[in-house]
């Protein structure tokens, strides 16, 4: 017989199952992986979440958070926080114009108020309530730290000082 007359080698099918296989499987965990990228783009859920949802906070949390005492008188009109990767909190709370300068002083802000600043918006109420309202105050005053607290916070408040007998309070603290 001739070495060209030689028959063909034999097929390895073992091979051939392990590739078709392995396609399949490829095939299969990329639809798995697109669906689980639909459920969660689509229904907001994060099978790994890194910042808790907005939750009230307390007048205690408020001081903790933001390092703030809150004078006597003080009456928390809402508060809200969120734990993660980042600490946030807004709070908006009113408090007797006479305890202002003592609560200015007892933050140790690293800035003084600054008249007509408008330190705080929509943007920095984390909870999204609709107690949230900084641009209702005609008469303001604000602080904007651009230096953090020990720990790393960083701090914006707003005074809205229409009543002449109480001040609104909107703070806003952070921290990484």
């Amino acid at each position: 017989m001739a070495e060209t007359d030689a028959p063909p080698p034999p097929r390895n099918r073992r091979g051939t199952a392990a590739v078709v296989m392995a396609a399949l499987s490829l095939v299969l965990s990329l639809l798995a992986c697109g669906a689980a990228g639909y459920v969660v783009g689509k229904d907001g859920f994060d099978p790994l979440p890194l910042q808790s949802a907005p939750q009230p906070a307390t007048g205690s949390q408020v001081e903790a958070v933001a390092h703030v005492t809150l004078p006597p008188g003080t009456v928390l009109l809402s508060a809200v926080y969120s734990n993660g990767l980042e600490t946030r909190l807004s709070a908006k709370f009113r408090l007797p114009r006479a305890a202002l300068a003592a609560f200015v002083t007892a933050a140790q802000f690293s800035a003084a108020p600054t008249p007509g600043l408008r330190a705080i918006d929509k943007q920095h109420d984390v909870g999204g309530g609709n107690l949230w309202d900084p641009e209702t105050a005609k008469t303001v005053s604000g602080i904007e730290e651009e230096t953090p607290t020990g720990d790393g916070t960083y701090r914006r408040v707003m005074f809205g000082l229409d009543d002449p007998d109480s001040v609104t309070v909107y703070l806003h603290a952070s921290r990484n």
